[in-house]
């Protein structure tokens, strides 16, 4: 085997996980620690998805988190095959499994804002 083999076999190993070697995340409240992991870098306040939502849909509609109009399909096909601004994500970059989770947290029922 050669070198640079060895060493891509050994980088995939670090990312891939083992098949049923971890706990498969579910359901919104898995879905919620994974959106703040996965995409609040860029979807929480002052992120540049919530900037960009933020002027194309206003600022009522800005933070994805917040929002009660999302259905989880609609977030699984803007992951999966990207929307404007908003990159694609690969199934090694966030699981189906993982996805779910974030797409259910999102299409979760949300208390209304206290004004």
């Amino acid at each position: 085997m050669r070198a640079w083999q060895a060493a891509a076999l050994t980088a995939a190993a670090l990312i891939l996980p083992v098949a049923g070697s971890a706990q498969s995340p579910s359901g919104p409240a898995a879905g919620q620690a994974l959106y703040r992991e996965r995409c609040g870098i860029c979807h929480a306040a002052g992120g540049t998805g919530a900037f960009m939502l933020e002027r194309r849909l206003g600022k009522e509609r800005a933070l994805l988190a917040e929002r009660s109009d999302l259905t989880a399909e609609y977030v699984r096909q803007v992951v999966r095959h990207g929307l404007q601004s908003m990159p694609r994500f690969t199934r090694v970059e966030l699981t189906d499994t993982e996805l779910a989770a974030v797409a259910a947290f999102l299409a979760s029922p949300k208390e209304p804002p206290q004004h």
